[in-house]
């Protein structure tokens, strides 16, 4: 296998030929010495190469996953939520932000898009030509149809795309025993695939989808801005989890709140801070996303943030989000 030449006290490192194939959301070596701290005494995992943009060293997931599995990090099967009755406020860029830093850390993840506005699907650049399948054509029968049916953005991330067809959704899935059960099988049926974790994009209403979406989470994140509408949708799907779970006789998900729309220059991001920590200290994740014009630019290129290894805020705000939910731990310096 042809070797690049590596940094003294490194391992030969791999081409990216032969090694990357595929690949477009991969760790930084400057991430990975940062999360192994002083357990990784100088070394590189086997597989390495040079990041396409800027250059930077990269590590392929499988020997991330090796270490963290090494480091107890869990990657049993779970199922992670994003949802809000209000929209506008960073519930799609949360999903797929997550989605793409927990392949970095090598989960194989599945985007699920039922929310018919498609946002993650259009972000990801995964739009369906009209005879593709979308959840609304596999939800019935995901064994057989599935798998055909999911977009792989690289070898361990996939995203079964949306269209304005799920809005169809309400009437597909208008028995109760059915919105409890849809979402649920596909995530099962995902399971069987060898998937660890399943990221939904609901939609901003409390629909058959979002419903069911409910009913198969193991964790529900409910992104929050600063305004007041913002609020009450966090009241409400707050109110509307717990009515859901107790007429069908679940248990809970795990609720996170996240909030996604920092702003220092504004005094009300403060206030929002504090009402979030007084109000609803329990599900407040640490930290904040704060508001940046890198989101947008990399939509506009169809990836999210973690397509670069450069330093940004939110890329390191994500980054705190997705390790608080996937529990992996920095051992490096800050």
């Amino acid at each position: 296998m042809p070797v690049s030449r590596a940094p003294s006290g490194t391992k030969p490192i791999a081409s990216p030929q032969s090694e990357m194939t595929g690949y477009k959301y991969l760790l930084t070596l400057k991430d990975f010495r940062k999360l192994a701290g002083s357990r990784a005494n100088g070394k590189v995992p086997d597989i390495a190469a040079r990041h396409p943009k800027g250059n930077q060293l990269i590590i392929r997931p499988e020997a991330v996953r090796q270490f963290l599995l090494g480091q107890g990090v869990n990657y049993n099967f779970r199922v992670i939520a994003h949802a809000n009755l209000k929209g506008g406020i960073g519930k799609t860029t949360s999903a797929i932000s997550l989605a793409t830093r927990a392949a970095q850390y090598g989960f194989k993840t599945c985007i699920l898009d039922v929310d018919p506005q498609a946002s993650a699907t259009l972000a990801l650049d995964c739009l369906p030509d009209d005879q593709d399948p979308i959840f609304y054509d596999v939800w019935d029968n995901p064994e057989e149809t599935l798998e055909g049916a999911l977009r792989h953005i690289q070898p361990n991330l996939s995203i079964l795309p949306s269209s304005l067809e799920n809005s169809l959704l309400d009437t597909a899935l208008i028995k109760p025993a059915v919105q409890k059960s849809a979402v649920e099988n596909i995530c099962r049926q995902l399971r069987r695939l060898k998937y660890d974790l399943v990221i939904v994009d609901c939609p901003p209403s409390l629909g058959a989808a979002t419903i069911s979406s409910i009913c198969a989470a193991n964790t529900l994140v409910v992104p929050i801005s600063n305004d007041a509408f913002s609020f009450k949708g966090l009241e409400l799907t707050l109110a509307e989890v717990k009515a859901i779970c107790e007429a069908f006789g679940i248990r809970k998900p795990e609720i996170k709140v996240l909030f996604s729309r920092y702003d220092k220059r504004e005094k009300i991001s403060g206030e929002a801070i504090r009402v979030l920590k007084t109000k609803y200290s329990k599900y407040l994740l640490p930290g904040f996303i704060r508001t940046s014009t890198k989101f947008s630019n990399a939509l506009s290129r169809h990836e999210t943030i973690f397509a670069s290894g450069a330093k940004s805020n939110p890329r390191e705000d994500y980054d705190q989000f997705a390790r608080s939910l996937l529990k992996i731990q920095l051992k490096g310096d800050a």
